[in-house]
């Protein structure tokens, strides 16, 4: 049984299984450590192109995936957390960050695995009842196991594969069908979703002794490139339109370059021998090659495939009705009868942004409840129908303030367009800081504790309440009710203070998930303070003593429309 075909392909499939497994536990720890550091350094670190690549090769080596990388970027994209072009020379590292992973595997490292298995299953039961970051180095440490004894499974199986005649034949018979051979290889990394693991198992036959044919060892790399990048593709391909043009830009990097490989395959197979050390060595350092070649001849051409990319990949159109102003002029002016009114129908324009802003946090608050961060899209439309608005109303204030209305109806006036300038900047703060959590949460395997949950989800339903308050403020104009809503505000900051304490007495206690969420509680203590403080602000306009108060900032915003 132990020679036989079907034990050997037993073995392979148990070893490639293994090494699936490893690689995903490995960077399951450190996304659970890292994560989301990883997140909050990634948008900074693109001062330049060169810091660029390097973060996306330093990404690729801690989470052991391209893939993983490809789609962490495109999330980040989504967002508008990173442009496009930076996108591209990240996923560029990327590549060669995870083919640097591949080669230190293929050194003499196997010998390891009792000791990091040993070690990482200690670390792992030792904390497994706490939220430590040793838990998750004791889950690296198993997964890097894994690899090192799947790798040494495929080393014995890759060694009596090559004694195996039909096999010679077979791979003999790829040699003068490159073209299959390389699509092969792109089917079998797209399913696998790891070139890393593939690419090991191919040099592990490669230094059976399988194969020496360069040609055959190049085609095989190409079709691992290939096949590499069509995962991230496929996994993006309903996000957003940013998300899209990345993942798509790094795959036509991949194609041109393994079709212009492919092409000159028999000009540069001669590099093979050329490479010093074992057949699998060199088989992972035509892979750096090859992506490296990737970053020197397109780092120069991602800003011009950046515009290209935004022209050929286009938000769809939102409805007019929807997103542009409805009681006031707005581009086709379809709102000219409201001269006979205009405080009131800007007033109502102003409800309008409101009325979005409430929207978007009863959605972000129903992404965090649920866990699932698909509605980000949503809040997004949502943010631009605020700053579609927000421009109207200013443009339309601004020419009121110029007709010379009342005294009275200036006040007003320019309050509301204070106002919505505190409510656009809040929206802001839920489009580009808030929605970003449940996602990150999500990726990394983190939950808020049971007591955090329903601290969070009180917090956001009274921030909710304060909108639908300051729409009635805004309706009223009555001193009444604008004092509850200011009183509203002072609870607010009360509570949320409250509930940090109850935050960092959890984190003292050891409660479950505390810790790892620490950092997301406080970002949105801190994010709910702040759009809390927006949202009540028209109160203070409507109190008496208040009443001029900010005037200098709404001066700014009429002297200085754009």
């Amino acid at each position: 049984m132990q020679g036989s075909g079907t034990y050997e392909l037993t073995m392979i499939l148990g070893a490639a299984a293994l090494l699936l497994w490893g690689v995903r536990m490995a960077r399951t720890g450190v996304m659970r450590v890292y994560g989301a550091q990883i997140r909050r350094t990634l948008p900074r670190a693109l001062n330049n192109r060169f810091i660029a690549l390097l973060t996306g090769a330093g990404a690729a080596t801690i989470l052991q995936s391209s893939i993983a990388v490809a789609v962490f970027t495109s999330g980040l994209a989504a967002i508008g957390a990173i442009p496009v072009a930076d996108g591209l020379l990240l996923l560029l590292g990327a590549d060669a960050g995870s083919a640097v992973v591949a080669a230190l595997l293929t050194l003499n490292l196997k010998a390891l695995w009792p000791i990091l298995m040993f070690v990482g299953y200690l670390l792992h039961s030792i904390y497994s009842d706490t939220d430590s970051p040793f838990k998750q180095f004791g889950r690296i440490s198993l997964g890097i196991a894994m690899i090192l004894i799947a790798l040494t499974f495929m080393s014995q199986v890759s060694a009596a594969l090559a004694a195996s005649d039909l096999i010679r034949i077979i791979i003999s018979s790829l040699g003068g069908e490159l073209v299959i051979a390389l699509i092969l290889f792109a089917i079998l990394t797209w399913l696998a979703h790891s070139s890393i693991a593939i690419l090991l198992f191919w040099a592990s036959l490669v230094h059976a002794g399988i194969t020496t044919d360069p040609s055959l060892i190049l085609a095989a790399i190409l079709g691992i490139n290939l096949g590499n990048a069509a995962p991230p593709i496929i996994m993006t391909w309903s996000q957003a339109a940013p998300a899209r043009r990345i993942v798509v830009g790094h795959g036509a990097f991949k194609l041109i370059g393994v079709i212009t490989g492919f092409i000159c395959l028999r000009l540069i197979d001669g590099l093979y021998e050329m490479i010093p050390g074992e057949p699998s060595f060199r088989v992972v350092i035509l892979h750096i090659l090859f992506n490296g070649t990737l970053i020197v001849v397109f780092t120069g051409f991602v800003r011009p495939i950046a515009r290209l990319l935004d022209r050929l990949f286009v938000e769809p159109p939102k409805p007019a009705d929807d997103i542009g102003p409805k009681y006031i002029p707005g581009k086709t002016d379809a709102a000219a009868k409201t001269d006979l009114l205009p405080v009131t129908a800007l007033s109502r324009e102003v409800l309008r942004i409101l009325g979005t802003l409430q929207n978007m946090l009863e959605v972000t608050l129903d992404m965090l409840l649920s866990g699932s961060p698909e509605k980000a899209q949503e809040i997004i439309r949502m943010e631009d129908k605020v700053n579609v608005l927000f421009k109207a109303v200013r443009a339309y204030a601004v020419d009121l303030t110029r007709k010379g209305i009342s005294e009275h109806d200036q006040r007003r006036v320019t309050a509301l367009l204070r106002y919505t300038a505190s409510l656009e900047n809040a929206g802001d703060v839920v489009c580009k800081t808030m929605i970003g959590i449940p996602e990150a949460m999500k990726k990394e395997g983190k939950q808020f504790s049971d007591e955090g949950n329903l601290e969070l989800a009180r917090l956001f339903r009274y921030l909710i309440g304060n909108t639908q308050l300051a729409a009635e403020v805004i309706m009223a104009w009555q001193q009444e009710t604008a004092g509850v809503l200011v009183q509203r505000k002072r609870d607010f900051k009360a509570m949320c203070h409250h509930s940090s304490r109850q935050h960092f007495t959890r984190l003292s206690q050891g409660v479950s998930n505390a810790m790892e969420s620490s950092s997301a509680h406080l970002d949105l203590l801190s994010d709910m303070r702040w759009i809390n403080t927006q949202v009540a602000s028209i109160g203070y306009d409507v109190l008496p003593e208040n009443e001029d108060s900010g005037d200098e900032a709404t001066e700014q915003l009429i002297t200085h429309p754009e």
